[in-house]
């Protein structure tokens, strides 16, 4: 199904900032020049403009949380989280396809207290409606937000409140014409498009490969991907300690540790309770990637690859058990370590695990001698 809006406006003049430029027009080099500007920052470290990618995590990781936190300090010019640096206040629209306005409201108004600003002085402009992209009344709607408020920020999240049914998530063709036609027009406006997704339930693979569904990794130029430490956190009194991995292909990437404070849940106002505070360190996974610990682990991988779970692999390591999984986090993350599903022997039956190896990519640029994994044997 092509993603062609119904009665689409005639553009009167291409260089009016108020409508997407013209489609498949051709651009000499002296037209791309006279275009271009360099790349600034939204939000110093986090959102490079303009950009697009997706915000990702498993469940209860805190994803719609941070995608108003992100968008509140936006508006408001406010350190994201009390440590990204915002240039001047933007103008955000988001759709929040999940919770409904009530919580959303309420949560706003918790993480404005904790900016220490009058939410209702923020350029800040929220739907609650629900619909497919494929559907002519939503590429209406997305584009006409994007026309009157010229945000510098769309956030859409969740994905699947917005995915509609031609595509099963599988069919990549599809998946990519869906992602490809939001930033396109994002972009057209000026505006980076952030959008909230999932990972697998099962499955391993790098982080950008957990994503739910295909084409999201391929197609992200900016990703926000977060993941729960549950050694350490404890949703029932409101405390996250969390990994988020931050990168663009325009800039790079960095790992921050962050902890988020959102209160117990109180059972009569049905909401979490208390101040909202937070702390972001840059994660020391990147340093401690070059040690013994880390070196032991991709010997042990590329010696043995897919053989091993992570439980085992840190087992054959020295050291305090949350510093490993740190360095594991660390490999993972940067794309050297990789999982992906397997038999393994455990006591006297096999069961399907994560089970841990090399990146080949990376391993070859870096002259490591990799073995390739033998098939599984099938099971009696």
């Amino acid at each position: 199904m092509a993603l062609q809006l119904v009665n689409e406006p005639a553009l009167p003049d291409e260089t009016d900032p108020s409508v997407p430029r013209q489609r498949f027009k051709l651009w000499t080099p002296q037209n791309l020049l006279d275009r271009y500007t360099p790349p600034a920052w939204t939000i110093k470290g986090l959102v490079i403009h303009p950009t697009f990618g997706m915000l990702a995590g498993a469940e209860k990781s805190l994803k719609s949380y941070l995608a108003q936190i992100i968008a509140v300090g936006a508006a408001a010019g406010r350190p994201v989280l009390g440590h990204f640096e915002v240039p001047k206040a933007v103008p955000v629209v988001m759709y929040c396809g999940e919770g409904g306005e009530r919580p959303y409201t309420r949560r706003l108004q918790r993480i404005a207290a904790a900016y220490g600003v009058n939410l209702a002085d923020l350029p800040l402009f929220t739907t609650f409606d629900t619909g497919s992209v494929l559907h002519d009344d939503f590429q209406h709607a997305y584009l006409q937000s994007l026309k009157d408020h010229q945000p510098a920020i769309t956030i859409l999240e969740p994905y699947y409140a917005y995915h509609g049914s031609a595509s099963e998530g599988k069919m990549i063709a599809v998946e990519g014409e869906q992602l490809v036609w939001m930033s396109n027009v994002a972009q057209a406006f000026d505006s980076s498009l952030i959008i909230g997704h999932h990972y697998r339930q099962t499955g391993g693979g790098s982080a950008l490969q957990k994503i739910t569904g295909v084409g999201g990794a391929e197609w992200s130029d900016s990703w926000w991907l977060v993941e729960k430490d549950e050694n350490t956190s404890d949703v029932t009194v409101g405390h996250f300690d969390l990994r988020l991995a931050v990168g663009s292909r325009q800039w790079g990437a960095v790992d921050y540790d962050i902890v988020i404070d959102i209160g117990p849940f109180d059972d009569d106002t049905m909401d979490n309770e208390g101040e909202i505070t937070w702390s972001v360190t840059k994660h020391i996974g990147s340093r401690l990637a070059s040690g013994s610990t880390a070196n032991l682990i991709l010997a042990l991988v590329t010696t043995e690859p897919f053989l091993h779970t992570q439980t085992e692999i840190l087992a054959a390591c020295a050291g305090h058990d949350h510093d490993k999984r740190d360095v594991f986090r660390g490999l993972s993350f940067g794309g050297k370590i990789v999982s992906q599903p397997g038999k393994h022997a455990e006591g006297n039956r096999f069961v399907t695990r994560d089970l841990w190896g090399p990146n080949y990519a990376v391993g070859e640029s870096q002259g490591l001698h990799v073995l390739e994994p033998t098939p599984d044997s099938e099971e009696d």
